[in-house]
Parts: C-alpha cells; sequence; structure tokens
C-alpha cells in the first residue's frame, strides 16, 4: 500500500509468527501492488452469485465445462466477495514477479484489503469481511476445469480453505491479522499463468451484473478491437437469476451508462448480439489488430481450401 500505511502495517506485523516460518505463510501486506489480477476460468464461468443469500445449489453447463456450485447456510458466495481472491492473486503475482516466496497461506491487514479494494472502514465492514470469509469457505465447487497435472475428470474445492483472525479485536475498528489459506485448484491456476490483468477501475464498479459483465468482456475480447456473444450466452455466463426480460433492462442500462472500464458495450436487439469495443486501442494497436484480424480470415479460407481437395480425393 501505500506509504501513509506503513506504520500501522509495521505494528501489526510485530504480532505474527517469527520470521522463520516465512515459508509456511505470505504476508500480503508487504507485496505493493503494481495491478490487479483476476483468475480466468470464474472470469468466464459463474463460480460466485450475483447476489447475497442465494442458498440453492446451481448446476452450470457450457460447451465441455460443467461446473457445480453449493453454498452452505450463508449462501453462496458473491462476486463481492470475490474481492478476497483477486486481493491475493494480485499480491501473489506480483511477489512472484519479484521472485519472493509464496504461499498458499496468505496473511493480511484487513486496513490493507479495505484500502486497496475501494472500500470504506468502519466497523460494517470488518463484520461484513468476517461474513465473506464464511460464505467463501462454505461454497464448494466441482468442476472439470482441471488445472493439476494428475489426470482427473473433475474436482471439489471450497472457494477458501480456511480463515481466521490472527490476533483478537482490539478497540472498535482494530481486529489484527486476518489469514486466508486459498484453495490448492486457485493456486495451481497462478502457477499456471491462469490469470489476467484487470482494470485499477474494476473495484469502483457498483453493481454485481457489472463487475460480471465486464469479466467477461476482458476474459473475451481482451486486447482485440471488438468482441461479440449473443445475448442468451452473455446472460448464461453471468450467472443472473434474473429473467430474461429484466436482464436485458440491465444490460441496456450499462449500455447507456457506458461507464465500464476498457471495454464500451452495445446491445444489438436486431441480431440479439452484445457487442464489446475496446477504448484503449492506440491507431498502432488499431493497425496491428485489423492485420491480426485479416491474417486469421486467410488462413480460415486456406483450411477451408484443403479440406476441399482432401474431401475430392
Amino acid at each position: 500500500m501505500a506509504d501513509h500505511t506503513s506504520n500501522q502495517r509495521v505494528n501489526n506485523l510485530k504480532t505474527l509468527r517469527p520470521r522463520r516460518h516465512e515459508i509456511d505463510f505470505f504476508i500480503a501486506d508487504e507485496i505493493e501492488l503494481s495491478s490487479f489480477r483476476d483468475e480466468m476460468a470464474s472470469m468466464e464461468h459463474p463460480f460466485f452469485a450475483l447476489k447475497g443469500g442465494d442458498t440453492n445449489d446451481r448446476e452450470y453447463r457450457q460447451g465441455n465445462v460443467s461446473l457445480t456450485i453449493k453454498p452452505n447456510s450463508a449462501g453462496i458466495a458473491t462476486v463481492f466477495d470475490k474481492d478476497v481472491w483477486i486481493y491475493a492473486i494480485s499480491k501473489l503475482q506480483d511477489a512472484l514477479n519479484n521472485n519472493e516466496p509464496i504461499s498458499r497461506t496468505v496473511c493480511f491487514t484487513p486496513y490493507d484489503f479495505f484500502v486497496t479494494t475501494n472500500r470504506t472502514i468502519s466497523g460494517r465492514t470488518y463484520q461484513e469481511l468476517e461474513k465473506a470469509l464464511d460464505r467463501l469457505s462454505g461454497t464448494r465447487i466441482t468442476t472439470n476445469i482441471i488445472y493439476s497435472d494428475d489426470k482427473q475428470e473433475s474436482t471439489g474445492f471450497g472457494l477458501i480453505d480456511s480463515w481466521r483472525i490472527v490476533e483478537e479485536k482490539k478497540g472498535k475498528l482494530d481486529i489484527g491479522m486476518v489469514e486466508v489459506t486459498l484453495p490448492d485448484w486457485l493456486y495451481k491456476a497462478l502457477h499456471k499463468k491462469k490469470v489476467l490483468k484487470i482494470s485499477h477501475d474494476y473495484f469502483r464498479i457498483r453493481k454485481a451484473i457489472d463487475r460480471r459483465i465486464y469479466e467477461i468482456a476482458r476474459k473475451h475480447c481482451g486486447n482485440q478491437r471488438e468482441f461479440n456473444i449473443s445475448f442468451e450466452k452473455l446472460h448464461l455466463k453471468t450467472g443472473s437469476t434474473a429473467n430474461k426480460a429484466e436482464f436485458k433492462r440491465m444490460l441496456k442500462n450499462l449500455a447507456k451508462a457506458n461507464d465500464l472500464p476498457d471495454y464500451s458495450i452495445c446491445y444489438d436487439a436486431k441480431v440479439d448480439l452484445v457487442i464489446f469495443n475496446n477504448r484503449n486501442l492506440t491507431p498502432e494497436q488499431e493497425e496491428k489488430e485489423q492485420q491480426r484480424e485479416k491474417g486469421k480470415k486467410e488462413i480460415y479460407k486456406l483450411k477451408n481450401s484443403l479440406a476441399e481437395k482432401r474431401a475430392r480425393k
């Protein structure tokens, strides 16, 4: 974090175990963030709920991907709870970039987490963090998206393995350090570079549905000039429980506001397509993208031509 947090951070770090245990846990507060990272599969598919209190099991299938989400009594972890994932893997990625040792167990001060993820700092926010950690540990995922080298058809895990508050509460706003153990699945995704850089403005997005749509745009459009997706497929990928009419209304409102980071959005009702455009491309990047698209079309034509020749033999 910024320098003005350093005194508080140093004081809180005194409550931790001796430095000889460094291989057992990773102190997130000590890492200055250069960028934020998000895990790719959870950007594309709805691992997280858009609303709190959803206690229904969910089944999701898209192509060859299958996903089952089972909550505890507190409900499925939400898109806003996912900030713990993003915060942790962003800190871990920066440590890896600096050749520093990391661990699945991440220690951080709530203050650092709140400032990093653009949250207010109050007694209520501390309570909300504890509830978020409970939902994350209670939400169980079963999926065939595997990051292990071992051959498996599916794997199951909690969105976090465990959490605890290291220091007892002192005063109204100080609850010391939080210790979170990430699932091995997420840790392997990080090591296999299955994470993407996201905008610093991600945490400024207020609505859960808008955050999900940004994740999908970032995953699929990326650095391309444009990405098109059918309305129905986007509805499925967001994990929204809203009916299609309500989802369409939310989509039109988002397109009208046009304030997503990195991407503009347009809904073409005639062909039922949602169109994302990259608003950050420079003229040089735009030209390269056009050349790349032209090259892809030429390769596609060549493949079709070769296939036709083989078929005639």
